[in-house]
């Protein structure tokens, strides 16, 4: 009796053990980067480069610099946004009006070529191309399920969401912040970190009722990129270069990946020069229109910024602005456009204690000639 209760324990301990190795191995990449992560801010920092995809082309000629004599914003306004800018520790400031540079100012080193790592703006660019994906028939509306591409989700409440709900992000799946080591061992962790996060995407669950509770988190995005590449056939960054980075001039850019040849970050995984964000916003402030050609539905830079029920004034992954203008923005970097003044302002740098993001867009409005 003895020796069956020992041999018992004995094989139970081994398959336990086993069996921990085996998840230890097969997660190992992922706690590997969990290790190298520091503290910063209210998150988390990889100290080991992730693998990247790069796309685009040689950048186009970048847009002439106004004399002085000839510029069509107040100087003294251009002064006082420079110096708000550097007094919250920007790294660069950009004023673009009726196609001519205004301002240019770069602080830290940064330069126009400079691939900056832009984070949480990085999922701005889900909103524009969707606009070009509906453009040329890839995806018919914005109000379809999610389920017609995730079959994964099929015959669950899951499948309902709409990819208009994931760009508003009033998805309702639930998604902790990442201030504690159960969340980064989690589904959220895996996210962010993880080795498949596509998988990590699909496990999430739902928290509230889709499209009645207002919540931008990461998992919104990587699905609606995840939707994007089952609907055209095509990686992200591929599209992204083919859709936008091309048509509008655009140079060399590149997408965090979760592991060599895998998925691109939608949700913070964009590197770009803020000469190449600088075209972003003159093609936003065109109205989607480059060479005389729409690339996007008409009225769709309006459609951007029309908000939700939970949140009017957050559009598709973008924001409102007074007299039809749009506004980019994530982690302290801001692109904001406005077609009728042909406006365009890009600030980089991060979200410091006095920043705002209406002082620097109001008081160059006020100044234009």
């Amino acid at each position: 009796m003895l020796r069956r209760l020992l041999l018992v324990i004995v094989t139970s301990a081994a398959l336990m053990l086993s069996a921990g190795i085996g998840v230890l191995a097969a997660d190992w990449p992922f706690l590997h980067r969990l290790w190298q992560l520091v503290p910063e801010g209210n998150g988390w920092r990889a100290t080991a480069p992730p693998p990247r995809e790069s796309f685009g082309g040689p950048a186009t000629a970048f847009f002439p610099l106004a004399a002085p004599a000839a510029r069509t914003i107040d100087a003294a306004a251009l002064a006082q946004a420079e110096a708000r800018a550097a007094a919250d520790d920007s790294e660069a400031l950009l004023v673009l009006h009726r196609g001519e540079v205004q301002l240019e100012r770069y602080w830290q080193g940064l330069t126009r070529e400079t691939r900056y790592p832009v984070r949480g703006f990085s999922r701005a660019l889900l909103g524009l191309a969707y606009g070009r994906a509906l453009a040329d028939g890839r995806i018919d509306s914005l109000d379809a399920r999610v389920d017609r591409w995730l079959e994964e989700w099929q015959g669950e409440e899951r499948g309902a969401i709409t990819l208009r709900q994931l760009l508003w992000n009033v998805s309702g799946l639930g998604a902790r912040p990442l201030d504690d080591w159960m969340a980064l061992l989690g589904r959220e962790g895996r996210l962010q970190f993880g080795t498949r996060s596509a998988r990590a995407a699909l496990s999430f669950r739902l928290a509230h009722e889709p499209g009645t509770h207002f919540a931008p988190s990461a998992v919104d995005a990587q699905l609606l990129g995840l939707v994007l590449e089952r609907a055209t056939g095509e990686s992200y960054p591929h599209f992204i270069a083919q859709a936008l980075w091309q048509p509008i001039g655009a140079g060399p850019a590149d997408l965090r990946l979760d592991r060599r040849g895998g998925t691109a970050a939608m949700f913070d995984g964009l590197r770009a020069t803020p000469g190449d964000l600088l075209r972003l916003g003159a093609f936003l402030a065109a109205e989607g229109v480059v060479g005389g050609r729409p690339l996007w539905p008409p009225g769709w830079t309006l459609e951007l910024a029309r908000g939700s029920a939970p949140n009017p004034h957050h559009g598709l992954d973008a924001r409102g602005l007074d007299d039809g203008g749009v506004m980019l923005a994530g982690d302290g970097c801001a692109l904001w456009a406005w077609p009728r003044e042909q406006l365009v302002v890009l600030r980089l740098g991060p979200a410091t204690a006095g920043w705002d993001s209406g002082v620097l867009p109001a008081l160059l409005r006020g100044a234009l000639h």
